[in-house]
């Protein structure tokens, strides 16, 4: 074996100290990559914290955020939209006065009639010979009374002769007393047939009336809206409580409508005043009515003044029982504020309310309300048009505090 031979395989042999290198050089490039991916994940988030917490310190510093109104004052006039029932101008229940059996009738339900229209007759067979039998009486009365006069003036021609055969000695005091006397009973029957004949004559003008109610009529123009009975059938005179009623007849060409006004506009109602009226399924079509009377005073249980509106209706497009809506123009007394419910305060024994001043400080006032609508709400005093107040002002908004108002969006 050669010198050569033996150097060769010692040569090409790897020495010990270069593979350690090699290793602790991957070792350090493995920190070094852990390191700079630590450092990429943890940098971001402490800038955002750090960015969070100054936002939040921010916000700190800040005023809270409230939303707030306008105090506005109301208009002069208030528009109050009333429930009302419609009423017929007038209506009557039609009743017999006079008994009998209808005969006909000439009207029937709907049906438009005139004042003294025929509406239906009554058949009275027993009524008619009442009558007749009165103006019997009344002739044989009337003859009672020339027999009665007759007898007078022969009474009186017996006093004349008693009385010359007294002074003349020729009779007795008795005798010429006894005629005095008879002269005095036949006037006295003379004058009680002529009283009988007056009390005849009255039974035949009663009998005369109950007779001429055979014929019903309409007292005045209007429309038919009940009839409760057939020809044939029994009615009996002066029993409205057990006999129904024969039609019923409603004058419409003028409605009635009841409206209870509430109190708060019941000093503003007055005779004359225009108002006008529909119906809640038509609110286009419109009527102009007038108040006509009210009550004068306010029911006790309600607090409210029942109002009579009459409204012209020559076509019959109001029917009577109708529910309809009235619409009155009150003139104002007071003229409140309006703010919204919800910035009133009720802590204690009076409502309060959060107004804001110049810097935006909250100012709790306590204010005096008027009329509720839900949503507003009247302040009669204690607050000024023009004033802002916060709305949900809640229990953490003591006095004092600013805060940043946020208008209330328009809904």
């Amino acid at each position: 074996m050669t010198t050569a031979q033996l150097t060769t395989p010692a040569a090409a042999a790897p020495r010990p100290g270069r593979g350690r290198t090699r290793l602790l050089a991957g070792v350090v490039l493995l920190a070094l990559l852990a390191a700079g991916g630590l450092a990429a994940g943890t940098l971001p988030r402490l800038k955002q914290d750090r960015a969070v917490r100054a936002l939040a310190a921010d916000t700190a510093a800040q005023p809270p955020r409230v939303t707030v109104a306008t105090a506005t004052r109301v208009a002069p006039d208030a528009e109050r939209v009333l429930p009302g029932t419609g009423l017929p101008l007038t209506e009557i229940a039609i009743f017999p006065r006079t008994t009998g059996y209808l005969k006909w009738w000439k009207a029937d339900i709907g049906d438009r009639v005139k004042a003294g229209q025929l509406l239906a007759e009554i058949a009275t067979p027993e009524v008619d010979a009442q009558l007749e039998q009165a103006r019997a009486q009344l002739i044989q009365n009337k003859a009672n009374l020339v027999r009665a006069k007759a007898q007078e003036t022969y009474a009186l021609a017996q006093v004349n002769r008693e009385e010359r055969a007294y002074k003349a000695g020729a009779e007795s005091k008795e005798v010429y007393d006894s005629a005095v006397a008879a002269a005095g009973v036949a006037t006295a029957n003379v004058a009680a047939a002529e009283a009988t004949l007056k009390v005849d004559e009255a039974n035949i003008l009663r009998l005369e009336t109950l007779q001429s109610f055979q014929k019903l009529t309409a007292p005045f123009d209007g429309v038919i809206t009940a009839r409760n009975t057939d020809p044939g059938a029994l009615v009996q005179a002066d029993t409205p409580t057990t006999t129904k009623e024969l039609f019923h007849l409603m004058r419409t060409d003028v409605i009635r409508v009841w409206v209870y006004v509430p109190q708060t506009f019941a000093t503003t109602v007055t005779a004359g005043q225009a108002v006008t009226v529909w119906r809640r399924e038509d609110p286009t079509k419109t009527f102009t009515g007038t108040v006509a009377r009210t009550a004068g005073a306010l029911d006790p249980n309600t607090r409210t003044l029942l109002t009579e509106v009459h409204v012209p209706n020559p076509d019959n497009a109001l029917r009577p029982g109708m529910y309809l809506q009235v619409k009155f123009t009150f003139d104002r007394n007071v003229f409140p504020v309006t703010i919204p419910s919800a910035a009133v305060v009720i802590r204690g024994q009076a409502p309060t309310v959060a107004v804001l001043d110049a810097g935006h400080a909250v100012r709790y006032r306590t204010v005096q309300l008027g009329r509720d609508y839900g949503a507003t709400v009247d302040v009669t005093a204690g607050l000024n048009p023009g004033e802002v107040v916060a709305v949900h002002p809640g229990d953490d908004l003591p006095d004092g505090t600013v805060v940043e108002p946020v208008p209330q969006p328009v809904k």
